[in-house]
C-alpha cells in the first residue's frame, strides 16, 4: 500500500477476506478498501490471482457435482461460528 492513504489495511486481513471479495459478499465499502489494496499490493494480487484461478478450475471441473447436504451442513456452522465470533466480517 502507499504510504499516503489514510487507512493502511493488511495484508493478511485482505488475504482473509478474498474469498468474501470474491463472491461480493462484503459491503461495498468493503469491497472498494479491498480493490484499492489489491490494485497496490502485487503480492496480494498475485494471490488473489490464484485463488481466482483456482475457482474457475473447480467450477469447470465440478459444476456438474453437488455437494453431499452433510457437507453443506457443516460447512453452514462452520460458517456460522465464523461470523459469530467475528460479525463485521459480514459486512467489511
Amino acid at each position: 500500500m502507499t504510504g499516503g492513504e489514510q487507512r493502511s489495511v493488511d495484508c493478511r486481513e485482505v488475504l482473509a477476506e478474498v474469498y468474501f471479495y470474491l463472491d461480493a459478499e462484503c459491503a461495498d465499502a468493503r469491497r472498494v478498501i479491498i480493490k484499492q489494496h489489491l490494485a497496490e499490493c502485487s503480492p496480494c494480487l498475485a494471490e488473489y490471482g490464484i485463488e481466482q484461478d483456482v475457482r474457475a478450475l473447480v467450477q469447470r471441473c465440478c459444476k456438474q457435482e453437488k455437494a453431499p447436504e452433510e457437507i453443506k451442513l457443516r460447512l453452514k456452522a462452520k460458517l456460522e461460528l465464523l461470523t459469530a465470533a467475528d460479525p463485521s466480517r459480514l459486512t467489511r
